[in-house]
């Protein structure tokens, strides 16, 4: 078995904008940005979440070491799903979950494992593979042993050229998936087999000024706009909401912008449907504008009618399923985009 680190050559990380092996930094967003906007983002903007690493090897099994610089306690979230990271082989609709690498515990004496990862049968043919980062802890490194007979190649091209730039709430960074790879964020890339970056933010995405310059000037082709369940109340929303949208569409004239209301709906029907209301206007007004890219996602739709209570975990944060259905509609209207660009 060889070992190498996941900032070796030919591995590919996806999602993150600082990658710094030296410092064992591994972050979402650059120190001075992140600290323009907030210094509860600054801190949140330190894990990983969203990132991904992409290879190619014929390795019947890899063994995955992984570290972390913090090890938290998160009540609603399993391991795997705060501070794991979960492997998929293939591409598409057609990837394969094939297992995950995570603390056992908790503890400051628990923050490095590994574990052996079954990829395919004896076989040996070549499959991609695409390893998952933590959603909650900041991550100090991934080494990844392949076997010595085996071959080690960079990854395939996305076989999607869009960008999703996802923007919102703890739900949006994928509280509470059961592992990373769950998230509505990671399965609508996955599905679509595009790049993404989650620039979600555990209570402290509020729609800031300094936030909607920054994304204004970020590599993405698609944006979506979630962070409805983060802003304090109706009227925070409404004073920031259409402002955010407009510095975004001054800066992108033709970024096709998905506008998302709250999922977890049914635990304050008036105050969402009020909150909803203000999400819808800011869209309103954009097509009576002329604004032809822009879409609206009912978040009192997402859960469906049948099995709505088995969609949250807390009344709140969506379970695997609440993410799957979530999924479903986002990935539909993405296609739809697509579509019309094709």
């Amino acid at each position: 078995m060889k070992y190498y680190a996941c900032t070796d050559a030919p591995f590919e990380i996806c999602g993150l904008d600082v990658i710094d092996p030296a410092e064992k930094r591994f972050w979402r967003l650059a120190d001075e940005d992140a600290a323009a906007v907030s210094d509860a983002v600054r801190s949140r903007s330190k894990t990983a979440c969203g990132g991904r690493i992409r290879f190619r090897t014929n390795a019947v099994s890899i063994r995955i070491r992984i570290s972390l610089h913090t090890l938290g306690v998160d009540l609603c979230i399993p391991l795997p799903g705060s501070a794991g990271l979960d492997v998929y082989t293939g591409t598409g609709i057609n990837a394969m979950y094939r297992g995950y690498v995570c603390p056992l515990q908790y503890g400051e004496e628990n923050k490095t494992q590994e574990k052996d990862i079954w990829l395919q049968p004896e076989t040996k043919s070549m499959v991609q593979v695409t390893l998952n980062l933590p959603r909650n802890e900041q991550l100090a490194g991934v080494e990844i042993g392949i076997p010595e007979d085996a071959e080690l190649l960079p990854p395939l091209p996305f076989a999607s050229r869009e960008k999703i730039l996802y923007y919102g709430s703890s739900i949006t960074e994928g509280g509470c998936a059961s592992r990373p790879g769950n998230a509505y964020t990671a399965m609508v890339a996955r599905w679509l087999d595009c790049d993404y970056q989650n620039l979600g933010f555990s209570g402290v995405a509020r729609g800031e000024e300094a936030m909607a310059k920054l994304i204004a000037d970020k590599d993405c082709s698609i944006f979506v706009m979630d962070y409805d369940h983060n802003a304090p109340d109706a009227m925070h929303l409404e004073a920031t909401h259409e402002p955010f949208y407009k510095i975004i569409r001054a800066a992108r004239p033709e970024l096709p912008v998905i506008m998302m209301s709250k999922p977890d709906f049914d635990a304050d029907p008036a105050g969402n449907a009020r909150r909803r209301d203000v999400i819808c206007r800011t869209y309103t007004n954009a097509r009576m504008a002329g604004d032809e890219n822009v879409y609206f996602l009912n978040g009192e739709t997402f859960f469906g009618t049948m099995g709505r209570d088995s969609c949250t975990i807390d009344n709140c944060h969506p379970t695997d399923l609440g993410f799957y259905r979530m999924a479903e509609q986002v990935y539909q209207v993405i296609q739809s985009i697509l579509r019309k660009k094709n």
